[in-house]
């Protein structure tokens, strides 16, 4: 996975990622909208077969921080979720 920061302002963060799916930027989005300080929060596709998915964050606060930290508490979910399926 490659991560291209398009815009790192400190309330403003657009990042563009290659080699990662779009519903793990879906899921880090779903948990900063649970933010007071998130603005705006989209992700985006510029065309769906070739494009590469973007995360766009606009927020009161560290953008970056709040992305770091929404990118943490999706581990832990999913963390919590593995240790609920069974091992064989």
């Amino acid at each position: 996975m490659k991560a291209n920061f398009i815009e790192d302002e400190t309330k403003s963060l657009i990042v563009e990622f290659s080699g990662i799916d779009r519903s793990v930027l879906e899921l880090i989005k779903s948990k900063l909208m649970e933010s007071k300080d998130i603005e705006f929060v989209s992700v985006n596709k510029e065309h769906p077969e070739t494009g590469t998915p973007r995360l766009i964050v606009k927020s009161s606060k560290n953008a970056r921080s709040l992305v770091l930290k929404a990118i943490e508490e999706a581990q832990e979910e999913m963390k919590e979720l593995a240790s609920h399926v069974p091992k064989k």
